[in-house]
């Protein structure tokens, strides 16, 4: 199979073919990151091979990427859509010197042939609603908390015009519709699809998820669709330890970040709900709080357990019940929702 390297920018694509063992087939560009654009490149790669025989791997760029992947998936490819990071720690390992369009493409054919990356999967025009609704929603909330202040700065002044307190207070009114709105938009869009409505039920019944945190978690790992355990989860989110050990030297762990930001926020939220509640949450959060550990280092430990509770509960179809591992005669576990693997 070959390998189609594609380095996408907003305008234009770089592009280079090589095939399994790394030797370049040729390469073109700059073609325009448009409809006719993809067309020229697609009737190039056709000198070489069937495009159901085309491995193309391009970097999550923005959202330019997405044009391209969606193209060359309606056309049977093989679509991989790399996490930048991993190419560039790529690009360290092989010792690359200098950056430009054509390197980059020609890196990212030789990621695909070294690395084998998996293969993307399209999501539902429903997920896709929902992702944009809810990072929607997250901006125009960054944008009430700007007028907010803005308006509370009025207000403290020694004198503010009436004029401009009006058109602040006219703003932060239209954002604070803004949000019911979306809001209102993104549980129509939800219970009109059967399998969303289905796991958000599921992911409601975990305390600390509300309807919000819920609905992003499902947006941003595309329904769970490619995840599989506890450890999948929490390094999708950037929750899994990160160890500091090099020879006698122990340094600090913590969790390496390396992952989605909207995901931990979510998770550190819904666990300063969840610390809070009548559930064995709590009593998890207490133990860790009761071993020592500080208030922020238990919130993200239980903000972790959350998401991979939440992956369990999607994953057995089955809803989450606080006796869970505890037998009903104290013989032994329930038998209910498996957990994954962490």
């Amino acid at each position: 199979m070959l390998v189609l390297g594609i380095d996408v920018g907003k305008r234009e694509l770089f592009v280079q073919l090589q095939d399994a063992t790394g030797r370049s087939l040729g390469q073109r560009g700059p073609v325009a990151n448009t409809p006719a654009g993809l067309q020229q490149v697609s009737d190039w790669v056709r000198k070489w091979t069937e495009l159901a025989e085309l491995h193309v791997v391009m970097e999550a760029t923005n959202v330019y990427w997405e044009r391209c992947a969606h193209y060359f998936q309606s056309l049977c490819c093989v679509v991989s859509v790399v996490n930048p990071a991993q190419i560039k720690y790529f690009a360290r390992s092989v010792l690359r010197r200098g950056k430009t369009d054509a390197m980059d493409a020609e890196l990212i054919a030789r990621y695909g042939v070294v690395m084998h990356p998996g293969r993307w999967t399209p999501p539902s025009t429903a997920l896709s609603d929902l992702k944009q609704l809810t990072r929607e929603r997250e901006a125009v909330l960054v944008r009430r908390t700007q007028e907010q202040n803005h308006l509370q700065a009025l207000q403290d002044a020694h004198r503010a015009s009436e004029t401009v307190v009006k058109l602040t207070q006219q703003r932060l009114d239209l954002i604070v519709g803004q949000v019911v709105e979306i809001e209102a938009a993104m549980r129509a869009l939800i219970e009109a699809d059967e399998l969303l409505s289905q796991q958000l039920k599921l992911l409601l019944s975990v305390p600390g998820f509300a309807f919000v945190a819920a609905a992003t978690i499902l947006a941003e790992t595309v329904g769970f669709a490619h995840l599989d355990t506890g450890r999948e989860m929490s390094a999708a989110a950037g929750m899994a330890p990160s160890p500091r050990q090099s020879g006698s030297k122990r340094g600090q762990g913590r969790i390496s970040k390396t992952g989605n930001a909207r995901l931990r926020r979510i998770a550190y939220l819904s666990a300063l709900g969840a610390s809070r509640s009548h559930s064995r949450m709590r009593t998890y959060y207490r133990h860790l709080r009761d071993t020592g550990k500080p208030a922020k280092v238990a919130l993200v430990a239980l903000g972790r357990k959350l998401l991979i509770t939440g992956l369990a509960v999607v994953k057995s179809g089955q809803p989450y019940r606080d006796d869970f591992g505890r037998s009903q005669d104290g013989a032994g576990p329930t038998p209910t929702t498996a957990q994954p693997k962490t």
